[in-house]
């Protein structure tokens, strides 16, 4: 069809018309009033519809678990008026009906060695109809049947794991070892899961720059929904202490000499210079320590002797020793 266009402009005119502005101002104002008080009308009618409302569980038999997911919400068909409806069908923060298993007759699905249970959802209704306004009525509930398969919980125990790093601020040192308490804890659950789990870490933390001893409460990651911890939460201790230097000459020994020779190095004893915390400072002494050179290295006509620290304390923050290879002569014993 085609449009003339001399009918086309005294049609933009009669919109650009003084008169004709008003008429259509007034005529918009008033069906906006009119489509509102029929949809607040409308809201008072009786209306069927379907709402999601939310459904959580406990109290199961303390011996069980349930194995799989239930279903989070239960899909109610209503009836009543347009308010109301509209109400429940929007709401986002509906309080959830609890579904305690202990308060129903948990019905064997099968034999009676099966772990499968179940409920209808009718039965359930007095719970919603209490939650509901009065002036709706629940038509339906879908599905009509709620299925719970359980199996046996066991238990074991497993040792913690401190998920954690640390640093230490200028001239301190770790005091002894970081310590867990408790350093291990009971978990329960299907033992198919158990199986798989062999230890449980702490949530990740960081401690930088420590000056002092570090005592706090760290709590347990999650490893599986359906595990369950004898505690949640342990407690962390990182000893801190200040190191300070020191120093000791230790006695070379010979190992592996026969008895037809004496081996004299020079020099005899080396030099160790040691970091230790001021608190195991007083008992650092030669004696905790084992130094030696080996024969079979003058067997290898060596030039030089390696002097090998064996032994040292394992509370020593680090040392060093002086010299690293040693001078040597080969004395014969006389018969």
């Amino acid at each position: 069809m085609k449009i003339n266009l001399h009918t086309l402009g005294i049609f933009f005119q009669y919109l650009k018309a003084p008169n004709y502005k008003k008429n259509l101002g007034t005529f918009l104002i008033f069906l906006i009033i009119t489509t509102i008080f029929w949809f607040l009308n409308e809201l008072e009618s009786k209306y069927v519809t379907r709402i999601n409302y939310p459904i959580q569980y406990n109290q199961f038999p303390e011996d069980k678990i349930v194995v799989g997911e239930l279903p989070s919400y239960l899909e109610l068909k209503v009836r009543g008026e347009g308010f109301k409806l509209l109400e429940y069908k929007f709401a986002r923060n509906l309080k959830p009906i609890m579904l305690r298993a202990d308060s129903y007759d948990l019905i064997t699905h099968g034999d009676t060695s099966s772990l499968m249970y179940y409920i209808p959802t009718s039965s359930i209704r007095p719970e919603f109809t209490r939650q509901l306004s009065s002036d709706m009525e629940i038509l339906e509930i879908a599905p009509d049947t709620l299925f719970f398969e359980f199996t046996e919980r066991t238990s074991k125990k497993i040792p913690v794991a401190a998920n954690i790093e640390y640093s230490f601020g200028k001239q301190m040192m770790l005091q002894g070892e970081v310590g867990i308490e408790p350093d291990s804890i009971q978990i329960s659950g299907p033992q198919s899961v158990l199986d798989t789990i062999n230890s449980v870490k702490t949530k990740y933390q960081e401690f930088s720059d420590l000056t002092s001893t570090i005592a706090t409460t760290l709590s347990l990651s999650k490893i599986h929904k359906q595990v369950e911890y004898s505690t949640r939460k342990v407690k962390l201790r990182i000893p801190v202490e200040q190191y300070t230097e020191g120093s000791l000459k230790k006695e070379i020994t010979v190992r592996n000499s026969p008895d037809s020779v004496i081996v004299r190095t020079f020099p005899s004893a080396v030099n160790i210079t040691y970091l230790v915390g001021l608190s195991n400072y007083e008992e650092v002494i030669p004696e905790l320590f084992k130094v030696y050179v080996d024969y079979e290295d003058v067997m290898k006509n060596r030039e030089q002797l390696k002097v090998v620290v064996e032994k040292a304390p394992d509370y020593l923050r680090s040392y060093s020793y002086t010299p690293q290879k040693v001078d040597y002569i080969i004395e014969r014993k006389n018969d």
